[in-house]
């Protein structure tokens, strides 16, 4: 491996997260019955017409953006033909030679602590195909997916190693989250990864045949897969074989890249422009807009966590780690409550809760809300932490009020006097000669050991600091 250098360009596949798809009006759904979401547009029906889908190009706008890249503001599309049952059509529309941003770049963090521009070639939008399951000899065809539209994100082939290629990835990931550009979840498909990988002797300026790896759908794989292929390749130029141009698959059972198919010369897809789509000129003040109103990303919120809000890193990559999450936080944030006390129930209490389940806090009935109630009767002495304890795990799994599961449960704290020193004097009563013998030199042993005998009396429901006022007053009395 150390004998060569390894070449890397990624290509990201990504499911724009919008209501209908990219050139018809049928759903945008995942998990629907098969071929229920379409209609005569994606199923090419004779005299069926495209039309752009506006949301589509607005989150393509706002990719390009945060990815820096030079934006086309004509916009216009090709057709990709070739036929394959997944493309009814017999095409696909794409823009193959207008892409809507180029030139791009994103920044990533190296082992050592440097920093490293990972060179973005293109950003184009397109339609997705229709989705293929195997079944024994059989092949299942949904068209649920055909259409959908994509932005296909392509790097320049300038990274070195798998851990560049997961950092670019979950960086990319990351910004297209926090956009709100797609949902980018790996597993069900809305980010999509292909690797493509070379070797090379150092110094020597041209390129090995690359191999393809296809459909990437983890972090972890894109790792595995890339630190296989770079000891497969490294093999066999060693043992003087040659590197065939072709397309693989990891296999993840056997955890390794397996042979798709030979590659020899390049697909000849016959690109033409798309005649039932005009080019578009994109309004200079629409486009301005849609930027201006582009959505804060994580890199900006993870400074404002820990700059203004004193949060450590560890705390906010954690906030950060999932969009639903951040959500509850900015919202919770947002009713003028501690941020760090807002944090610390996240990290705690509300992620455990979570990580039993392996569930998001979107898909409970914990509200921001019932944080900002907590943190507001806890201030005000109303309850204490351990009914926090209490409450918590009620407020997630039902519907109920934090005031209707205080009131149902009995977990106020009692901060009557009358109540409080019906508990509290014979407890004094009981101390009379610790309290005349060791107050003077020790006041804080004494003290301690009646507020724990109270405690005790009331299982924790007294309001600490009341009562230590009433203690403080029984003491001098006796004194």
């Amino acid at each position: 491996m150390n004998n060569f250098e390894v070449i890397i360009g990624i290509e990201n596949h990504v499911e724009l997260k919008t209501k209908s798809k990219m050139f018809s009006p049928a759903p945008v759904s995942f998990g629907k019955e098969p071929n229920t979401q379409i209609c005569e547009i994606d199923l090419g029906y004779p005299g069926a017409m495209p039309s752009v889908n506006k949301e589509g190009v607005k989150y393509a706008l706002l990719a390009c953006n945060a990815l820096n890249m030079q934006i086309d503001k004509l916009l216009r599309f090709d057709r990709k033909n070739y036929f394959y049952p997944d493309l009814v059509k017999g095409f696909q529309i794409t823009q193959q030679f207008f892409p809507i941003g180029k030139e791009g770049s994103l920044e990533i963090i190296l082992e050592n602590g440097e920093t490293k521009k990972i060179e973005i070639e293109r950003l184009h939008i397109e339609e997705d195909t229709a989705k293929q399951i195997h079944k024994g000899d059989l092949t299942f065809l949904d068209y649920n997916r055909s259409g959908i539209g994509l932005v296909e994100i392509v790097t320049k082939p300038v990274i070195r190693s798998a851990y560049e290629a997961v950092e670019y990835v979950n960086n990319l990931r990351e910004i297209l989250l926090f956009l709100g550009v797609s949902d980018v979840k790996m597993s069900e498909g809305s980010l999509r990864c292909d690797v493509n990988i070379s070797l090379r002797p150092y110094g020597y300026e041209g390129f090995g045949n690359k191999v393809e790896i296809k459909n990437l759908n983890s972090l972890n794989n894109v790792k595995k897969a890339i630190e296989f292929e770079i000891e497969r390749q490294s093999k066999l130029i060693l043992d003087g074989k040659v590197v065939q141009q072709e397309t693989r698959r990891f296999d993840e059972t056997k955890q390794e890249t397996i042979l798709m198919r030979v590659k020899t010369d390049a697909i000849d897809y016959k690109y033409f422009r798309e005649p039932n789509i005009n080019p578009i000129l994109l309004d200079d003040n629409w486009v301005k807009e849609v930027i201006d109103n582009s959505p804060e990303l994580a890199k900006q919120k993870r400074v404002r966590y820990v700059e203004k809000f004193g949060l450590s890193l560890d705390d906010t990559n954690y906030l950060l780690s999932s969009i639903e999450l951040t959500n509850f936080f900015e919202k919770a944030v947002s009713f003028n409550v501690d941020p760090k006390k807002v944090a610390n129930y996240i990290i705690t209490d509300i992620k455990a809760l979570l990580n039993k389940e392996s569930i998001t806090i979107d898909k409970t009935h914990l509200k921001s809300e019932d944080i900002v109630d907590i943190i507001k009767y806890l201030e005000s002495g109303l309850i204490s932490s351990k009914h926090v304890k209490a409450i918590l795990p009620i407020a997630y799994a039902t519907n109920k009020t934090v005031e209707e599961i205080i009131k149902e449960n009995n977990l106020k704290l009692i901060s009557d006097e009358n109540e409080i020193m019906h508990f509290l004097k014979p407890i004094v009563d009981k101390n009379i000669d610790l309290i005349k013998e060791q107050y003077e030199n020790r006041p804080e042993r004494v003290e301690k050991t009646i507020m724990g005998q109270l405690m005790k009396e009331t299982a924790g429901n007294v309001n600490p600091d009341f009562a230590m006022s009433l203690i403080n007053k029984l003491i001098k009395e006796v004194k």
